[in-house]
């Protein structure tokens, strides 16, 4: 099958890109962890939280938008329409947002990190910039995806970490910058990237035009996506702020590193996948079997998350102590928590593909608007009775809500036949394996 073919083509080269991320990220803990106090490494998570849920909201659905309507025709007129109608909205859109937080930016400031950080304002003025240029790189992130040109994305992707290492090194280390130096670093990364993605960009697309059709079109598809997407980063991510509330700005720190490495793994593990499944949905769509196939996915999706996961869950525990100071030891058994949430997240990209392939993205509102009910009430309870714990568990429950509401609302279009006994028999025998070596 062509479809399942590319799919493990491409989600090879996407992983060989991830692991070497990741790879680096993992290697660069001792040295972020030994620059920077726990109150710091606090202060760049809720900082990259908020430029992360900006993001998503501003570029999430669009992107979705403009790969659904990328595959409507196969002329390149059609295509350049598509994609320059795309990136206009979003630049537009990004433009008048990024103003409105710098005109705002030491109110942000003294509410997301609090008033005693003193560098706050300047802190955003740096991460408002970064978020610009990462917007528009999301959209021809995208574009690279749709054409299937995974080594180009990888090539590039690969350069601008390389940078982004020696520039943080440089600014950290020899100039001693602390937070303001690895704001600037990324910037530059950023940049840097943005504009190569960019070169490349528009070499390969035709003359600039724009569609008001296909806008309004990619709106009306998106548009339940923005919500979407910006419940699920919250999902993600806003325990951060609720334990900067009821904790500390140290114990931000700590659940911080454990949710990265978590994070890095789920996305060493899920990205290559997600990268170009949700273009091969479509080339499945068209198969006369395209349900049993799907059915197929979710099958081998479980078994591999879990062994994968499974793995990295039992590894981290000899190895993080190696990495990073004792300051940080309470990281490493939040770790496995984190990585059981996101196991039950990954499901919800099986679940929405009947969303996906009939256009109604509005199906999707139902379990974003219960995760997020739910992520709230439970960090709400559980922090502050279990701390960094609480926001943990907080996540499994907010992701078994999302994934399983995503999966009733689809059903009513479009029914897959997921192998469920199979299925829950792997992930029962998973868990055992882990509560069994680790504690028995």
């Amino acid at each position: 099958m062509k479809p399942v073919r590319d799919l493990l083509k491409h989600s090879s080269i996407y992983m060989i890109g991830q692991i070497l991320t990741r790879m680096a990220s993992v290697l660069l803990l001792p040295f972020y962890t030994h620059v920077l106090t726990r109150a710091e490494y606090g202060i760049t998570a809720i900082l990259d939280l908020t430029a992360a849920i900006l993001s998503t909201f501003i570029a999430g659905g669009m992107v979705s938008a403009v790969t659904r309507h990328h595959f409507d025709g196969d002329d390149e007129q059609h295509h350049d329409k598509v994609w320059w109608t795309g990136l206009t909205m979003v630049v537009t859109v990004c433009t008048v947002i990024c103003l409105t937080m710098y005109l705002g930016r030491q109110v942000l400031a003294d509410v997301t990190l609090g008033e005693d950080v003193a560098n706050g304002a300047w802190f955003y003025t740096l991460s408002i910039l970064t978020l610009w240029f990462t917007v528009v790189g999301m959209i021809i992130d995208a574009y690279l995806r749709a054409l299937k040109r995974s080594g180009v994305f990888v090539a590039i992707s690969l350069g601008r970490l390389l940078f982004n290492i020696a520039i943080n090194v440089y600014l950290l280390v020899g100039l001693k910058m602390g937070v303001e130096g690895l704001l600037i670093g990324n910037l530059a990364a950023t940049i840097l990237h943005t504009a190569v993605l960019g070169t490349v960009f528009v070499k390969s697309r035709g003359r600039y035009v724009l569609d008001k059709v296909i806008g309004h079109q990619m709106f009306r598809f998106a548009a339940p996506l923005v919500f979407t997407a910006i419940a699920s980063m919250a999902m993600h991510e806003a325990d951060r702020y609720f334990l900067r509330v009821w904790e500390s700005m140290d114990e931000v720190g700590v659940y911080s590193l454990a949710h990265k490495i978590g994070f890095a793994v789920n996305t060493l593990c899920l990205l290559p996948f997600i990268s170009i499944w949700h273009v091969a949905i479509y080339d499945i769509e068209r198969m006369p079997n395209a349900s049993e196939v799907f059915g197929k996915f979710f099958g081998w999706f479980t078994s591999g998350m879990g062994i994968l996961l499974l793995g990295a869950s039992l590894t981290v525990h000899p190895i993080l102590p190696w990495l990073t100071p004792d300051a940080y030891g309470e990281a490493i058994d939040l770790i496995s928590v984190v990585l059981l949430g996101f196991f039950v997240f990954g499901l919800s990209f099986m679940f929405e593909v009947p969303s996906l392939l009939t256009r109604k993205t509005r199906l999707m509102l139902p379990g974003s608007i219960a995760g997020l009910a739910v992520n709230v009430i439970a960090n709400m309870l559980l922090i502050p009775i279990m701390g960094s714990w609480g926001a943990a568990w907080s996540g499994v429950l907010t992701y078994l809500v999302y994934s399983f509401c995503i999966l009733f609302a689809c059903r009513t279009v479009m029914k897959i036949e997921y192998p469920w006994l199979r299925s829950l028999a792997t992930t029962a025998a998973f868990c055992g394996t882990y509560v069994g070596l680790r504690y028995g």
